[in-house]
């Protein structure tokens, strides 16, 4: 995880500096460097402008499909909380907690835990990919 954050670090970067170097270049050289590759500036732009255009649809698209995708995912949860009974949950806590040590519970160690805190702790565990599937031992 920690390699595709300094990647996607890097990337927003190079992002940052590239719209820097437009933004500060004036309109005189943006048609100078368009004439001198041999284009008509009004075509450029309007390149760009369409470019640009068909990037905000794509990633309005894509926040629609990822927000579709949330609304399935939580439609999938059972209604009114887990069908865990708060002993299987308190088990398969403490199951997670011994095989990671990285893990744990600040001062309360477990203890003092309600019902409702141990079964929002496995969801939350769930959603991040450390849980054990429910069929483990």
């Amino acid at each position: 995880m920690t390699n595709k954050k300094s990647h996607r670090d890097a990337l927003d970067r190079l992002t940052a500096a590239l719209v820097e170097n437009i933004l500060s270049t004036s309109d005189e050289e943006i048609i100078g460097e368009a004439q001198d590759d041999h284009e008509v500036p009004a075509d450029a732009a309007a390149g760009v402008r369409a470019l640009s255009e068909k990037a905000a649809m794509l990633a309005a698209k894509n926040r629609l499909a990822a927000a579709r995708l949330a609304v399935a995912n939580d439609r999938r949860r059972p209604a009114g909380g887990s069908p865990l009974d708060p002993a299987e949950a308190r088990r398969r806590l403490e199951r997670i907690l011994s095989q990671d040590p990285n893990l744990t519970l600040a001062a309360r160690k477990g203890q003092g835990l309600s019902d409702k805190d141990v079964l929002g702790m496995l969801e939350d565990l769930e959603e991040l990919g450390i849980a054990p599937d429910p069929g483990e031992p």
